[in-house]
This record gives C-alpha cells, structure tokens and sequence, in this order.
C-alpha cells in the first residue's frame, strides 16, 4: 500500500505501523456482530529499528545510557506491547472480550543484536534467561532452540485460566486445526497441524500429540521428538541428538550413546524432506518493489544486478517469422509462456507447468521457421535470473520439412548435453534442410522435472 510521503527505509510522513493497528481496530469495529477472525501480523521490532520520538514508549528509553538501536528496539517492544493492551480493551469495550480468543505470539527465535564483550547473547540477551543465565543455542535463522523457540500467549477470560504455562509442543500448523475446531468447522485433510483446543481449555488428557515435528532452512534441519532433539546444521554434517529435558542448551551430543533414538529421527527426516520446487509466482512486480522498499532509495540505487546474457548474432537464423505449433506444457498463470522462448528477450523465459500437478519429462517444443532453412546447429540461453530450476541437460533436436515428419520423427538430427551456466551455449550438427524445428528435453540439470528456455536459436542461413 503506497503511502504518501514514504520511499521506504526508515524516513517518511506515515509510521507504516500506526497505520495497521488502526485498520485492525476498524475490522474488529466492523465485525463485532459477527464471527471475526482478525489477523494482525505486526512488524516491530524487524529489520530497522525505528520509532517516533513522539511515542510514549520512546520517552521510556531515550535517556537510558544504552546504544539507541538497542533503545529503539526496546521502545518498540513497549509499543506493541501497549497496543496488544489496546485491543484487549477495545474486545471489551465492543462486548465480545468473553467470546473471543486472542493468541499473541513471536514468529521466530531471538537475535543476538547489538552484541558487545558484556553482552555476547545481545545486548537484551533474548535467548538468555535472566534469572539463571541458561541459554538457548543459536539464534533467528538456526534450528537450534534459539532459532525455533518462540513465546505463545493465549487469553480468552472464563474459558483459559490465568496465570497457567503449559509444555505442550505445538507449532504454527497447530493453528489452523485448532481455528477450526472452534469455528465447528473441518480442517483439510492434507495440514500436518494438530488442534491444540483441549490444551488451551486445560484439557490435557484430550489433547492429540505429535509424534515429530519437522524443520529445514537452508542446508540445516532439525527433527523433535518429545524430548530429543536431532539436528543436522549442514547436508555433509553429521547428525546432532540432543536430550532437551537435560540439556536445553543443546550443549551435549549424545547421538553416540543412543543410535536407535537417532536412527529413529533420521527416518522420520528422511520421510517428512520433500524436494524443493519453485513456487507458482504470479507477476512479481509488487513483490520485487515491496522487497526493494526495505532499503528505501538508496537499496534502489546500489542493489545487486544481475547480469543477464543474450544470444549471439553470428550465423543465428532470424526468428522474426517464428510461430510456435506445439509445446507440453507452460506455466500459464505466471506467463512463462513458451513462445517466450524465442521472443528475442533474454529477460522472459519459457518453464514448464510446477502447480499442483508437475509436467515431467520429456518436455517438447515444435516451433515452424517460417519457410525452408539449412541448420547447422543451435544456441541455448538459460534463464537469465537467480534461478536454475528448468535449465536443460539432456535434449534432442528434430529438423525436418513436415510438421508430420518432425512431429514422429524418433532419430534426432543432433543430440546435446547442456552445462550449468548462464551464458548461452552453442552445438553443431550436419546441415539439414527442414521448416519445423522440434526440441526434446530429456533432463534438467539439477536432476528436477521441469525444462525453462529463455531464448533459442539455430545457427544456419
């Protein structure tokens, strides 16, 4: 949502942040009669660490004799904190306070900001406790309890007692199960959540455990069962057991004195990994300007390009009269198209269908040259952003002056292997006459099923 005044970063005429708290309290304002479920994701702290100076919780701070990000950060905290009491308040004032749960909660593991030689946890030391100095392991972007550990309140007056702590492990699929338990209704069948309603109402002997709960970020992952805690932090690194109801700190390998619990866990990983595919993007205009906005004009001005690579001229056959007869499949709902694969823009790039349902192999594109040419090979571009997913390894190629010769045709005029690069590559073969061109891809070189082209060319007159 633009806001006038505003470029991103942390200048401005609009706190962002006041502006989602007061559309917050004007759905709940709107919705009192009715059934309401009010998502409320707050940004502070995160990222920059900004608050008015008019703000009563900066007045708490500004004089502490701290670093001011860490004293920003602490205002925010208070911020949201006086907030969150807002809207307890305005439950009540509307009358549905006793009819209405509220859960408040992080969304990952502290950081370990503005560390210094007094405070190597931070300075606020979020993954220390005060009162003993035990420490969690890790931090936000680790698998360690310091990454993972997140703190969970729950308040509904009459129905949830005050003043209660409960160790039961959930995680953030608990939620929907447990929503929809409430609301009477029936949670897909497909979520791995387990509704944690009977714990809330203080109903232990009810509430459903998990057998494991399953974690990866990055190269790290992470397996919990009740209290043992696996963790791999890298995919050549050996596995980690760790004991939680001893050892909270994760400080004690113990993966040697118990090979059955860790061989255990190792199956359950090894059952729970999925490959990772690329996601079904729609027009990625308002999510690049969004993810731009974080560093407002200056991230705009010095952000990392990247370097996108074109076919060369030399020998290419123009593509000006290209039309493309047949391909088997494209990803139409984010315009990967393919007959972005000869639009003589390296920016666009044709991929196969990756929704739902995933197109394997063999992927094929028939292409009519307009009239009769001689080819004595082809150029292969591959998709020109960060991306890999799609880029052809093994292919065929098929020329020929039928539509119907080509199409059936099962001895390929030229069989290539294409490396992992971005610059485009070039193979040969004997000159051949022909009008249709016909691509087989076979693999991708990561081994997934998909195929991407962002141009193609053939070499000939």
């Amino acid at each position: 949502m633009p806001l006038a005044g505003n470029h991103g970063g942390a200048s401005g005429q609009t706190y962002s942040h006041y502006r989602i708290m007061d559309e917050a309290r004007k759905f709940i304002r709107a919705n009192k009669d009715r059934p309401f479920f009010c998502y409320l994701p707050v940004t502070p702290p995160h990222g920059m660490f900004s608050i008015p100076d008019e703000d009563p919780a900066w007045r708490i701070y500004k004089d502490e004799p701290w670093p001011e990000p860490a004293r920003r950060y602490a205002a925010m905290i208070t911020m949201v904190d006086r907030q969150i009491g807002e809207v307890l308040e305005l439950l009540k004032e509307v009358g549905v306070a006793d009819n209405t749960l509220v859960i408040v909660c992080g969304d990952n593991g502290g950081n370990d900001y503005f560390r210094d030689k007094d405070h190597p946890r931070g300075f606020h030391g979020p993954n220390v406790d005060p009162k003993t100095g035990v420490a969690f392991r890790g931090k936000k972007g680790t698998v360690y309890e310091g990454g993972l550990r997140i703190p969970v309140i729950a308040y509904w007056p009459g129905r949830i007692p005050g003043g209660r702590v409960s160790d039961h492990l959930s995680y953030f699929p608990d939620f929907l199960p447990t929503f929809a338990e409430l609301a009477g209704a029936k949670a897909p069948a497909d979520v791995d959540g387990i509704s944690m309603l009977p714990e809330l109402l203080g109903e232990p002997d009810k509430q459903k455990q998990h057998e494991y709960l399953y974690w990866e970020l990055g190269q790290q992952t992470a397996v919990r069962m009740g209290s043992w805690k696996a963790v791999r932090p890298r995919r050549a690194a050996a596995w980690q057991l760790y004991d939680l109801s001893r050892d909270v700190s994760e400080a004690n390998d113990v993966s040697a004195d118990h090979p059955d619990v860790l061989a255990r866990m190792k199956g359950f990983a090894e059952a729970a990994h999925e490959p990772v595919r690329e996601g079904d993007w729609g027009d990625r205009t308002l999510h690049e300007k969004d993810r731009r906005a974080k560093g407002g004009r200056a991230n705009r001005r010095n952000r990392r390009r990247v370097t996108v690579n074109t076919l060369p001229k030399r020998d290419l056959i123009p593509r000006g009269d290209w039309k493309l007869v047949y391909v088997s499949s494209e990803s139409t709902s984010n315009g990967k198209l393919a007959k972005n694969a000869f639009d003589g823009d390296p920016r666009t790039h044709w991929h196969t269908r990756f929704g739902a349902e995933i197109a394997r192999h063999p992927h094929e594109l028939i292409v009519d040259m307009g009239r009769e040419r001689e080819v004595r090979g082809f150029v292969y571009l591959a998709r020109q952003d960060r991306g890999w997913n799609g880029a052809l390894g093994k292919c065929e190629f098929f020329v020929g002056e039928l539509l119907q010769q080509v199409r059936g045709a099962k001895d390929p005029t030229l069989a290539a292997e294409f490396a992992k690069v971005k610059k485009a590559q070039r193979v040969e073969c004997k000159p051949t006459r022909g009008r249709y061109l016909r691509v087989r891809i076979l693999t991708e070189v990561n081994g997934g099923p998909w195929a991407s082209i962002a141009e193609l060319g053939a070499i000939g007159k």
